[in-house]
């Protein structure tokens, strides 16, 4: 199993099936589900005595990863996950 820690690890392997699967994978680290609910303080306490909360998730955009690997927003949604692999 290749290690893969930076942008120099993953061009080593481009064209290969890892690096597909790779990409495929950096591409998911794009969004993260967030829950925006706001809860009591006491929430989730044995104090509380309020209604329980459901949580309300929202997409939100996180770029930090594709960053840490030297890719854009903008360059990753460009790349074909068709043709990562061949």
């Amino acid at each position: 199993m290749k290690i893969i820690n930076t942008r120099a690890d993953l061009d080593a392997i481009k064209g290969t099936p890892t690096h597909a699967e790779f990409m495929r994978l950096l591409r998911g680290t794009m969004t993260t589900m967030t829950d925006t609910q706001t809860y009591p303080e006491d929430y989730g306490t044995p104090e509380y005595a309020g209604p329980k909360l459901d949580p309300v998730w929202v997409e939100v955009e996180s770029l930090e990863t594709i960053t840490r690997f030297g890719f854009t927003k903008e360059e990753l949604m460009q790349e074909s996950p068709e043709t990562d692999g061949e």
